[in-house]
């Protein structure tokens, strides 16, 4: 009994532990000496789906009564996640794998919900209602909101790479104020250029309920191709966007390998910094060698532009 209670004790220690990225590019497991705390299902809008978990760094220690401790003074930068699933279902503690990684690295992290089966758009403004209401809201929160990355999986890392390009363009329903410093977007299977293919793939898929999935992208099935450009990554690029980290499975059956090659070919047109990595056993979803991989050069690439 005591055996198994010491082996217990160690595997919470160890899964307690921040991971320092090291220049070899390995896990050096060190105690993370940190709680968070938390606040769940945030309202962010009067919609059902318009809401957000906030997970903030703590300190070490916890209150007389037990509770954990916000971190005071600087706060670490700021991590934005939004979920996949074609934008049709879904929520965000199902992807919870996604956001931990981040959380071990002791960042503070908001994890999304958003419209679903209302198309694209309505979920992409979503997402930067979110934004905005957290800049309205920060003297509850104190995140650091000049160390913004704007990260995603699938339909999320579409639109969290979308919202990093199109922050500073002259439409008013897609820019943001200059109070929100978005630092990287970390693009994960989300591809970015030829944004109706996926629309039309998934409206001719051979199964009904994937070209239910398709057809919901857009409230207009007349007025699909351009409602789609509308909202597309590759659209919106200028030579002041912020650095972006692409990665996929190169067995990925939703994402057109033309659209993962042409997009990183836009980005180096317009000298925006970006890092492109590819794993050929993985699909949509990663092999755990290619997810542990991932996000040590995740860690690496945020590292370069925290300011």
């Amino acid at each position: 009994m005591i055996h198994r209670i010491l082996i217990f004790i160690l595997l919470f220690l160890f899964s307690a532990c921040d991971y320092k990225i090291q220049n070899e590019g390995q896990f050096k497991p060190i105690f993370y000496k940190s709680n968070y705390v938390t606040w769940w299902d945030v309202q962010y809008g009067q919609e059902e789906t318009q809401n957000m978990d906030i997970y903030l760094r703590g300190n070490e220690y916890v209150s007389r009564d037990s509770h954990n401790v916000r971190l005071t003074g600087k706060q670490p930068p700021t991590i934005i996640f939004a979920h996949g699933s074609a934008w049709y279902f879904s929520d965000k503690r199902k992807h919870e794998h996604y956001i931990s990684p981040f959380l071990q690295k002791g960042y503070n992290v908001v994890n999304l919900n958003y419209a679903k089966k209302e198309g694209v758009a309505k979920a992409t403004k979503d997402y930067r209602k979110a934004l905005l209401y957290l800049l309205r809201n920060n003297n509850r929160f104190h995140l650091d909101l000049n160390n913004i990355v704007l990260a995603g999986a699938s339909a999320g890392a579409y639109m969290s790479t979308f919202l990093a390009v199109a922050q500073n363009c002259n439409e008013p329903e897609k820019s943001f104020t200059d109070s929100l410093k978005i630092i990287a977007s970390i693009n994960i299977m989300g591809g970015g250029d030829n944004c109706n293919e996926i629309y039309y793939n998934l409206k001719n898929h051979q199964n009904q309920w994937w070209r239910n999935v398709g057809q919901s992208l857009v409230t207009n099935q007349n007025k699909a191709d351009s409602i789609l450009l509308a909202w597309c990554p590759s659209e919106y690029l200028d030579e002041n966007d912020p650095p972006i980290f692409i990665t996929f499975g190169e067995k990925d059956q939703f994402l057109d390998s033309s659209g993962n090659t042409s997009f990183p070919k836009k980005l180096a047109s317009f000298n925006i910094p970006h890092e492109v990595v590819t794993y050929p056993n993985s699909g949509h979803g990663f092999l755990t060698e290619d997810y542990n991989d991932m996000f040590i050069r995740i860690f690496n690439f945020i590292d370069k532009y925290i300011k």
